[in-house]
Protein backbone atom coordinates (compact mmCIF):
# COMPACT_ATOMS: atom_id res chain seq x y z
CA UNK A 1 0.00 0.00 0.00
CA UNK A 2 2.85 2.40 0.76
CA UNK A 3 4.28 1.69 -2.70
CA UNK A 4 0.92 2.39 -4.36
CA UNK A 5 0.62 5.64 -2.43
CA UNK A 6 4.11 6.62 -3.56
CA UNK A 7 3.24 5.88 -7.21
CA UNK A 8 0.02 7.87 -6.88
CA UNK A 9 1.94 10.84 -5.45
CA UNK A 10 4.46 10.63 -8.29
CA UNK A 11 1.72 10.56 -10.90
CA UNK A 12 -0.07 13.43 -9.15
CA UNK A 13 3.13 15.47 -9.36
CA UNK A 14 3.53 14.65 -13.08
CA UNK A 15 -0.10 15.42 -13.87
CA UNK A 16 0.02 18.66 -11.90
CA UNK A 17 3.12 19.65 -13.84
CA UNK A 18 1.37 18.95 -17.16
CA UNK A 19 -1.72 20.83 -16.05
CA UNK A 20 0.41 23.72 -14.85
CA UNK A 21 2.01 23.87 -18.29
CA UNK A 22 -1.45 23.91 -19.87
CA UNK A 23 -2.68 26.61 -17.48
CA UNK A 24 0.45 28.68 -18.09
CA UNK A 25 -0.17 28.42 -21.81
CA UNK A 26 -3.68 29.77 -21.33
CA UNK A 27 -2.54 33.01 -19.64
CA UNK A 28 -1.87 36.15 -21.78
CA UNK A 29 1.56 36.14 -23.35
CA UNK A 30 3.83 39.16 -23.42
CA UNK A 31 4.86 40.42 -26.86
CA UNK A 32 8.19 42.07 -27.66
CA UNK A 33 6.74 45.53 -27.06
CA UNK A 34 5.38 44.56 -23.66
CA UNK A 35 1.72 44.35 -24.71
CA UNK A 36 -0.38 41.27 -24.01
CA UNK A 37 -1.45 38.99 -26.86
CA UNK A 38 -4.82 37.24 -26.94
CA UNK A 39 -5.10 34.48 -24.33
CA UNK A 40 -4.86 30.94 -25.64
CA UNK A 41 -8.10 28.98 -25.49
CA UNK A 42 -8.80 25.77 -23.65
CA UNK A 43 -9.96 22.66 -25.54
CA UNK A 44 -13.49 23.20 -24.24
CA UNK A 45 -13.51 26.78 -25.50
CA UNK A 46 -12.10 25.67 -28.85
CA UNK A 47 -14.75 22.98 -29.22
CA UNK A 48 -17.53 25.41 -28.25
CA UNK A 49 -16.20 27.94 -30.77
CA UNK A 50 -16.00 25.25 -33.47
CA UNK A 51 -19.59 24.25 -32.72
CA UNK A 52 -20.70 27.90 -32.93
CA UNK A 53 -18.76 28.29 -36.19
CA UNK A 54 -20.38 25.16 -37.64
CA UNK A 55 -23.78 26.67 -36.84
CA UNK A 56 -22.70 29.95 -38.46
CA UNK A 57 -21.53 28.10 -41.59
CA UNK A 58 -24.83 26.20 -41.78
CA UNK A 59 -26.79 29.46 -41.39
CA UNK A 60 -24.66 31.19 -44.03
CA UNK A 61 -25.10 28.26 -46.43
CA UNK A 62 -28.87 28.43 -45.88
CA UNK A 63 -28.88 32.17 -46.61
CA UNK A 64 -26.67 31.67 -49.67
CA UNK A 65 -29.05 28.97 -50.93
CA UNK A 66 -32.01 31.29 -50.36
CA UNK A 67 -30.33 34.09 -52.31
CA UNK A 68 -29.51 31.65 -55.11
CA UNK A 69 -33.18 30.71 -55.28
CA UNK A 70 -34.17 34.39 -55.48
CA UNK A 71 -31.58 34.95 -58.21
CA UNK A 72 -32.96 32.02 -60.20
CA UNK A 73 -36.49 33.44 -59.84
CA UNK A 74 -35.36 36.86 -61.07
CA UNK A 75 -33.53 35.24 -63.98
CA UNK A 76 -36.70 33.34 -64.91
CA UNK A 77 -38.62 36.62 -64.79
CA UNK A 78 -35.96 38.19 -66.95
CA UNK A 79 -36.18 35.39 -69.51
CA UNK A 80 -39.98 35.80 -69.58
CA UNK A 81 -39.63 39.57 -70.10
CA UNK A 82 -37.06 39.05 -72.86
CA UNK A 83 -39.50 36.71 -74.61
CA UNK A 84 -42.26 39.32 -74.34
CA UNK A 85 -39.93 42.05 -75.62
CA UNK A 86 -38.93 39.89 -78.58
CA UNK A 87 -42.58 39.27 -79.49
CA UNK A 88 -43.51 42.96 -79.19
CA UNK A 89 -40.40 43.98 -81.12
CA UNK A 90 -41.41 41.59 -83.88
CA UNK A 91 -44.87 43.23 -83.92
CA UNK A 92 -43.21 46.64 -84.09
CA UNK A 93 -41.11 45.47 -87.03
CA UNK A 94 -44.29 44.35 -88.80
CA UNK A 95 -45.94 47.70 -87.99
CA UNK A 96 -42.90 49.53 -89.35
CA UNK A 97 -43.16 47.51 -92.56
CA UNK A 98 -46.87 48.38 -92.80
CA UNK A 99 -46.11 52.03 -92.13
CA UNK A 100 -43.52 52.06 -94.89
CA UNK A 101 -46.01 50.40 -97.26
CA UNK A 102 -48.72 52.94 -96.34
CA UNK A 103 -46.29 55.82 -96.79
CA UNK A 104 -45.34 54.42 -100.20
CA UNK A 105 -49.05 54.16 -101.11
CA UNK A 106 -49.62 57.73 -99.95
CA UNK A 107 -46.66 58.92 -102.02
CA UNK A 108 -47.97 57.02 -105.08
CA UNK A 109 -51.46 58.46 -104.53
CA UNK A 110 -50.10 61.97 -104.21
CA UNK A 111 -48.16 61.43 -107.45
CA UNK A 112 -51.32 60.17 -109.16
CA UNK A 113 -53.26 63.18 -107.88
CA UNK A 114 -50.57 65.52 -109.21
CA UNK A 115 -50.67 63.75 -112.58
CA UNK A 116 -54.46 63.95 -112.69
CA UNK A 117 -54.29 67.64 -111.88
CA UNK A 118 -51.95 68.06 -114.83
CA UNK A 119 -54.27 65.99 -117.07
CA UNK A 120 -57.27 68.03 -116.02
CA UNK A 121 -55.40 71.25 -116.79
CA UNK A 122 -54.36 69.85 -120.17
CA UNK A 123 -57.90 68.73 -120.99
CA UNK A 124 -59.31 72.04 -119.94
CA UNK A 125 -56.77 73.76 -122.14
CA UNK A 126 -57.79 71.52 -125.07
CA UNK A 127 -61.46 72.38 -124.51
CA UNK A 128 -60.63 76.03 -124.40
CA UNK A 129 -58.63 75.73 -127.62
CA UNK A 130 -61.42 73.84 -129.40
CA UNK A 131 -63.96 76.39 -128.28
CA UNK A 132 -61.77 79.17 -129.59
CA UNK A 133 -61.34 77.33 -132.88
CA UNK A 134 -65.08 76.80 -133.13
CA UNK A 135 -65.59 80.48 -132.48
CA UNK A 136 -63.15 81.36 -135.22
CA UNK A 137 -64.93 79.10 -137.72
CA UNK A 138 -68.25 80.61 -136.91
CA UNK A 139 -66.79 84.04 -137.26
CA UNK A 140 -65.31 83.18 -140.65
CA UNK A 141 -68.58 81.70 -141.81
CA UNK A 142 -70.40 84.77 -140.66
CA UNK A 143 -67.97 87.13 -142.39
CA UNK A 144 -68.13 85.19 -145.65
CA UNK A 145 -71.99 84.92 -145.84
CA UNK A 146 -75.09 86.95 -145.36
CA UNK A 147 -75.38 85.69 -141.92
CA UNK A 148 -78.57 83.80 -142.69
CA UNK A 149 -79.50 80.35 -143.76
CA UNK A 150 -81.30 81.89 -146.74
CA UNK A 151 -78.08 83.40 -147.93
CA UNK A 152 -76.48 79.96 -147.74
CA UNK A 153 -79.34 78.63 -149.94
CA UNK A 154 -79.42 81.56 -152.30
CA UNK A 155 -75.69 81.62 -152.59
CA UNK A 156 -75.61 78.04 -153.66
CA UNK A 157 -75.10 77.40 -157.36
CA UNK A 158 -77.29 74.38 -157.25
CA UNK A 159 -79.45 72.35 -154.92
CA UNK A 160 -76.65 69.91 -154.51
CA UNK A 161 -74.33 72.73 -153.54
CA UNK A 162 -76.89 74.02 -151.10
CA UNK A 163 -77.25 70.60 -149.44
CA UNK A 164 -73.53 70.23 -149.34
CA UNK A 165 -73.15 73.55 -147.50
CA UNK A 166 -75.87 72.80 -145.02
CA UNK A 167 -74.48 69.33 -144.38
CA UNK A 168 -70.96 70.72 -143.91
CA UNK A 169 -72.15 73.28 -141.38
CA UNK A 170 -74.02 70.60 -139.46
CA UNK A 171 -71.04 68.28 -139.57
CA UNK A 172 -68.75 70.96 -138.20
CA UNK A 173 -71.21 71.73 -135.46
CA UNK A 174 -71.63 68.02 -134.60
CA UNK A 175 -67.88 67.47 -134.56
CA UNK A 176 -67.30 70.39 -132.26
CA UNK A 177 -70.13 69.28 -129.99
CA UNK A 178 -68.80 65.74 -129.87
CA UNK A 179 -65.26 66.95 -129.24
CA UNK A 180 -66.37 69.20 -126.44
CA UNK A 181 -68.57 66.46 -124.95
CA UNK A 182 -65.66 64.02 -124.96
CA UNK A 183 -63.38 66.58 -123.36
CA UNK A 184 -65.99 67.41 -120.74
CA UNK A 185 -66.58 63.72 -120.08
CA UNK A 186 -62.86 63.17 -119.76
CA UNK A 187 -62.53 66.10 -117.38
CA UNK A 188 -65.40 64.76 -115.31
CA UNK A 189 -63.72 61.32 -115.26
CA UNK A 190 -60.45 62.89 -114.23
CA UNK A 191 -62.19 64.90 -111.55
CA UNK A 192 -63.88 61.70 -110.30
CA UNK A 193 -60.53 59.88 -110.29
CA UNK A 194 -58.99 62.76 -108.42
CA UNK A 195 -61.80 62.67 -105.88
CA UNK A 196 -61.33 58.92 -105.50
CA UNK A 197 -57.59 59.40 -105.02
CA UNK A 198 -58.21 62.13 -102.49
CA UNK A 199 -60.47 59.77 -100.55
CA UNK A 200 -57.89 57.02 -100.83
CA UNK A 201 -55.21 59.41 -99.62
CA UNK A 202 -57.42 60.39 -96.69
CA UNK A 203 -58.00 56.72 -95.83
CA UNK A 204 -54.31 56.03 -96.07
CA UNK A 205 -53.54 59.02 -93.85
CA UNK A 206 -56.05 57.78 -91.28
CA UNK A 207 -54.57 54.30 -91.49
CA UNK A 208 -51.10 55.79 -91.10
CA UNK A 209 -52.22 57.65 -87.97
CA UNK A 210 -53.75 54.46 -86.61
CA UNK A 211 -50.60 52.45 -87.27
CA UNK A 212 -48.47 55.17 -85.69
CA UNK A 213 -50.65 55.02 -82.58
CA UNK A 214 -50.30 51.24 -82.47
CA UNK A 215 -46.53 51.60 -82.82
CA UNK A 216 -46.47 54.17 -79.99
CA UNK A 217 -48.44 51.73 -77.83
CA UNK A 218 -45.98 48.93 -78.59
CA UNK A 219 -43.06 51.26 -77.91
CA UNK A 220 -44.67 52.12 -74.55
CA UNK A 221 -45.08 48.40 -73.77
CA UNK A 222 -41.44 47.78 -74.57
CA UNK A 223 -40.46 50.74 -72.38
CA UNK A 224 -42.41 49.23 -69.46
CA UNK A 225 -40.88 45.80 -70.06
CA UNK A 226 -37.39 47.30 -70.30
CA UNK A 227 -38.03 49.07 -67.00
CA UNK A 228 -39.05 45.75 -65.44
CA UNK A 229 -35.99 44.15 -67.03
CA UNK A 230 -33.79 46.82 -65.47
CA UNK A 231 -35.43 46.19 -62.09
CA UNK A 232 -34.83 42.45 -62.32
CA UNK A 233 -31.20 43.06 -63.32
CA UNK A 234 -30.82 45.43 -60.37
CA UNK A 235 -32.23 42.74 -58.09
CA UNK A 236 -29.92 40.09 -59.56
CA UNK A 237 -26.92 42.39 -59.05
CA UNK A 238 -28.00 43.13 -55.47
CA UNK A 239 -28.51 39.44 -54.69
CA UNK A 240 -25.16 38.62 -56.26
CA UNK A 241 -23.46 41.22 -54.05
CA UNK A 242 -25.17 39.87 -50.93
CA UNK A 243 -24.26 36.33 -51.97
CA UNK A 244 -20.64 37.35 -52.49
CA UNK A 245 -20.57 38.98 -49.03
CA UNK A 246 -22.03 35.83 -47.47
CA UNK A 247 -19.50 33.70 -49.34
CA UNK A 248 -16.71 35.90 -47.95
CA UNK A 249 -18.17 35.59 -44.44
CA UNK A 250 -18.43 31.83 -44.88
CA UNK A 251 -14.81 31.67 -46.09
CA UNK A 252 -13.71 33.70 -43.04
CA UNK A 253 -15.58 31.38 -40.67
CA UNK A 254 -14.22 28.31 -42.46
CA UNK A 255 -10.70 29.71 -42.17
CA UNK A 256 -11.27 30.31 -38.46
CA UNK A 257 -12.70 26.79 -38.20
CA UNK A 258 -9.58 25.35 -39.82
CA UNK A 259 -7.39 27.37 -37.45
CA UNK A 260 -9.43 26.12 -34.47
CA UNK A 261 -9.08 22.53 -35.71
CA UNK A 262 -5.34 22.98 -35.95
CA UNK A 263 -5.27 24.56 -32.49
CA UNK A 264 -7.36 21.70 -31.07
CA UNK A 265 -5.10 19.17 -32.73
CA UNK A 266 -2.09 20.91 -31.22
CA UNK A 267 -3.79 20.76 -27.81
CA UNK A 268 -4.44 17.04 -28.15
CA UNK A 269 -0.89 16.49 -29.37
CA UNK A 270 0.42 18.31 -26.32
CA UNK A 271 -1.90 16.39 -24.00
CA UNK A 272 -0.85 13.15 -25.62
CA UNK A 273 2.79 14.10 -25.23
CA UNK A 274 2.26 14.98 -21.57
CA UNK A 275 0.28 11.78 -21.00
CA UNK A 276 2.97 9.71 -22.67
CA UNK A 277 5.58 11.45 -20.59
CA UNK A 278 3.55 10.80 -17.46
CA UNK A 279 3.05 7.20 -18.53
CA UNK A 280 6.77 6.82 -19.18
CA UNK A 281 7.64 8.23 -15.79
CA UNK A 282 5.01 6.07 -14.16
CA UNK A 283 6.29 2.98 -15.93
CA UNK A 284 9.83 3.82 -14.90
CA UNK A 285 8.69 4.26 -11.34
CA UNK A 286 6.62 1.08 -11.58
CA UNK A 287 9.63 -0.77 -12.98
CA UNK A 288 11.83 0.59 -10.24
CA UNK A 289 9.30 -0.45 -7.63
CA UNK A 290 8.95 -3.86 -9.25
CA UNK A 291 12.68 -4.27 -9.26
CA UNK A 292 12.75 -3.20 -5.66
CA UNK A 293 9.92 -5.59 -4.86
CA UNK A 294 11.64 -8.36 -6.86
CA UNK A 295 14.83 -7.74 -5.01
CA UNK A 296 13.00 -7.84 -1.71
CA UNK A 297 11.18 -11.00 -2.75
CA UNK A 298 14.42 -12.56 -3.92
CA UNK A 299 15.89 -11.70 -0.60
CA UNK A 300 12.89 -13.42 0.98
CA UNK A 301 13.45 -16.45 -1.35
CA UNK A 302 10.81 -15.96 -4.04
CA UNK A 303 8.06 -13.72 -5.35
CA UNK A 304 5.96 -12.83 -8.33
CA UNK A 305 7.20 -10.87 -11.31
CA UNK A 306 3.75 -9.65 -12.29
CA UNK A 307 2.91 -5.93 -12.24
CA UNK A 308 -0.31 -6.84 -10.46
CA UNK A 309 -0.28 -7.40 -6.69
CA UNK A 310 0.99 -10.85 -5.74
CA UNK A 311 -2.28 -11.52 -3.96
CA UNK A 312 -5.68 -9.91 -3.51
CA UNK A 313 -5.35 -6.39 -2.18
CA UNK A 314 -8.24 -4.74 -0.35
CA UNK A 315 -8.99 -1.10 0.25
CA UNK A 316 -11.25 -0.13 3.12
CA UNK A 317 -14.56 1.05 1.62
CA UNK A 318 -17.90 2.11 3.09
CA UNK A 319 -20.93 0.71 1.24
CA UNK A 320 -23.85 3.02 0.61
CA UNK A 321 -27.43 2.18 1.56
CA UNK A 322 -27.74 0.43 -1.82
CA UNK A 323 -24.89 -1.88 -0.88
CA UNK A 324 -22.46 -0.51 -3.51
CA UNK A 325 -19.15 1.23 -2.73
CA UNK A 326 -17.24 4.01 -4.51
CA UNK A 327 -14.98 2.28 -7.11
CA UNK A 328 -12.08 4.77 -7.03
CA UNK A 329 -11.06 5.35 -3.41
CA UNK A 330 -9.22 8.61 -2.89
CA UNK A 331 -10.61 10.21 -6.07
CA UNK A 332 -13.90 12.08 -6.04
CA UNK A 333 -14.00 14.45 -9.04
CA UNK A 334 -16.63 13.49 -11.62
CA UNK A 335 -15.58 14.79 -15.04
CA UNK A 336 -18.65 13.53 -16.93
CA UNK A 337 -22.05 12.50 -15.60
CA UNK A 338 -24.64 9.94 -16.67
CA UNK A 339 -26.98 11.14 -19.45
CA UNK A 340 -26.98 12.60 -22.97
CA UNK A 341 -23.54 13.41 -24.33
CA UNK A 342 -22.19 13.93 -27.86
CA UNK A 343 -25.45 12.90 -29.50
CA UNK A 344 -26.01 9.72 -27.48
CA UNK A 345 -26.40 8.55 -23.88
CA UNK A 346 -23.39 8.34 -21.59
CA UNK A 347 -24.21 5.13 -19.67
CA UNK A 348 -22.01 5.79 -16.66
CA UNK A 349 -19.92 8.36 -14.82
CA UNK A 350 -16.29 9.33 -15.41
CA UNK A 351 -14.15 9.71 -12.31
CA UNK A 352 -11.17 11.86 -13.15
CA UNK A 353 -8.90 13.63 -10.72
CA UNK A 354 -5.36 14.90 -10.36
CA UNK A 355 -3.00 11.94 -10.17
CA UNK A 356 -5.63 9.36 -11.02
CA UNK A 357 -3.39 7.70 -13.64
CA UNK A 358 -2.31 4.43 -12.08
CA UNK A 359 -4.76 4.77 -9.19
CA UNK A 360 -6.40 1.67 -7.77
CA UNK A 361 -9.85 0.57 -8.95
CA UNK A 362 -11.84 -1.64 -6.54
CA UNK A 363 -14.92 -3.84 -6.87
CA UNK A 364 -17.99 -1.80 -5.95
CA UNK A 365 -19.69 -4.94 -4.67
CA UNK A 366 -18.78 -8.59 -4.30
CA UNK A 367 -19.43 -10.70 -7.36
CA UNK A 368 -18.09 -12.91 -10.13
CA UNK A 369 -15.89 -11.57 -12.94
CA UNK A 370 -17.67 -12.40 -16.22
CA UNK A 371 -15.73 -10.22 -18.63
CA UNK A 372 -12.17 -8.90 -18.94
CA UNK A 373 -10.21 -7.14 -21.69
CA UNK A 374 -6.56 -6.62 -20.81
CA UNK A 375 -4.85 -6.31 -24.20
CA UNK A 376 -5.10 -2.58 -25.01
CA UNK A 377 -1.72 -0.87 -25.13
CA UNK A 378 -3.01 2.57 -26.19
CA UNK A 379 -2.78 4.07 -22.74
CA UNK A 380 -2.74 7.76 -23.65
CA UNK A 381 -5.20 10.63 -24.25
CA UNK A 382 -6.98 10.67 -27.63
CA UNK A 383 -10.19 12.03 -29.11
CA UNK A 384 -10.86 8.90 -31.11
CA UNK A 385 -11.48 5.23 -30.44
CA UNK A 386 -8.47 2.94 -30.81
CA UNK A 387 -10.92 0.05 -31.28
CA UNK A 388 -9.96 -1.81 -28.11
CA UNK A 389 -12.79 -3.21 -25.99
CA UNK A 390 -15.44 -1.45 -28.14
CA UNK A 391 -14.08 1.88 -26.89
CA UNK A 392 -13.79 0.76 -23.26
CA UNK A 393 -10.14 -0.20 -23.64
CA UNK A 394 -9.07 -2.48 -20.79
CA UNK A 395 -12.07 -3.19 -18.61
CA UNK A 396 -13.58 -5.55 -16.03
CA UNK A 397 -17.23 -6.70 -15.96
CA UNK A 398 -18.56 -8.11 -12.68
CA UNK A 399 -21.93 -9.81 -12.12
CA UNK A 400 -23.59 -9.39 -8.71
CA UNK A 401 -26.23 -12.06 -7.95
CA UNK A 402 -27.34 -12.16 -11.61
CA UNK A 403 -29.40 -8.93 -11.39
CA UNK A 404 -26.81 -6.22 -10.96
CA UNK A 405 -23.58 -5.86 -12.88
CA UNK A 406 -20.79 -3.25 -12.88
CA UNK A 407 -18.26 -2.19 -15.50
CA UNK A 408 -14.85 -0.57 -14.85
CA UNK A 409 -13.32 0.81 -18.07
CA UNK A 410 -10.19 2.54 -19.50
CA UNK A 411 -7.87 0.72 -17.09
CA UNK A 412 -4.13 0.63 -17.56
CA UNK A 413 -4.36 -3.07 -16.70
CA UNK A 414 -6.81 -5.49 -15.09
CA UNK A 415 -5.64 -7.60 -12.14
CA UNK A 416 -8.41 -10.21 -12.24
CA UNK A 417 -9.55 -12.85 -14.71
CA UNK A 418 -12.87 -14.21 -15.92
CA UNK A 419 -14.28 -16.62 -13.35
CA UNK A 420 -12.62 -14.92 -10.37
CA UNK A 421 -14.85 -14.15 -7.42
CA UNK A 422 -13.95 -10.75 -5.96
CA UNK A 423 -14.88 -9.16 -2.68
CA UNK A 424 -16.18 -5.62 -2.20
CA UNK A 425 -13.19 -3.27 -1.96
CA UNK A 426 -10.82 -5.73 -3.65
CA UNK A 427 -8.37 -4.09 -6.07
CA UNK A 428 -9.22 -5.28 -9.58
CA UNK A 429 -6.93 -3.05 -11.68
CA UNK A 430 -5.16 0.26 -12.15
CA UNK A 431 -6.92 3.33 -13.60
CA UNK A 432 -5.60 4.52 -16.96
CA UNK A 433 -6.44 6.02 -20.35
CA UNK A 434 -6.98 3.08 -22.73
CA UNK A 435 -9.74 2.90 -25.38
CA UNK A 436 -11.65 6.01 -26.43
CA UNK A 437 -10.43 8.29 -23.66
CA UNK A 438 -9.40 11.94 -23.80
CA UNK A 439 -7.65 11.74 -20.44
CA UNK A 440 -6.94 9.41 -17.53
CA UNK A 441 -10.17 8.48 -15.73
CA UNK A 442 -12.31 5.55 -14.59
CA UNK A 443 -15.55 4.95 -16.48
CA UNK A 444 -17.98 3.24 -14.06
CA UNK A 445 -21.38 1.74 -14.88
CA UNK A 446 -24.10 0.01 -12.89
CA UNK A 447 -26.61 -2.09 -14.81
CA UNK A 448 -29.85 -3.73 -13.69
CA UNK A 449 -30.77 -6.73 -15.82
CA UNK A 450 -28.42 -5.37 -18.45
CA UNK A 451 -29.93 -1.87 -18.52
CA UNK A 452 -27.62 1.01 -17.60
CA UNK A 453 -28.62 3.08 -14.56
CA UNK A 454 -27.33 6.33 -13.10
CA UNK A 455 -24.51 5.17 -10.79
CA UNK A 456 -25.03 8.18 -8.53
CA UNK A 457 -28.37 6.65 -7.50
CA UNK A 458 -26.32 3.84 -5.90
CA UNK A 459 -22.95 5.30 -4.93
CA UNK A 460 -21.31 8.60 -4.08
CA UNK A 461 -17.70 9.76 -3.61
Amino acid sequence: MNKLKFIRKALALITCTAISLGIAASFPKLTNDGSTAEAARTIGEIQEQRKANAEKIAALEEKIGGLEGEKNYEKQQQAYLEEQIDIIQENINLLNAELEAIKADITATETNITNLDADIVNQQTAIDENIELFKKRLCTMYMSSNDTSASIVLGSSSFYDMMSRVHMINRIAEYDDKLIDELVTKIESLEQSKADLEREKLNLSMKLDEQNKRKEEKDAEIAVLNEKMQYTQTEIDRLAREQAELERDKADVEAEQAALAAEEEAWYAEIKRQQEEAQRLWEEEQKRLQQQQQQQQNNNAGGSTSSAPSGPTYVPVTPSQSGFAWPAPGFSYISSYYGPRWGRNHNGIDVGDIGIMGGTCVASQSGKVIGVVNSCTHNFAKNYSCGCGNGYGNYVLISHDGTYSTIYAHMTSAWVSVGDYVQQGQAIGSIGCTGHSTGAHLHFEIRVNGVAQNPLNYVGP
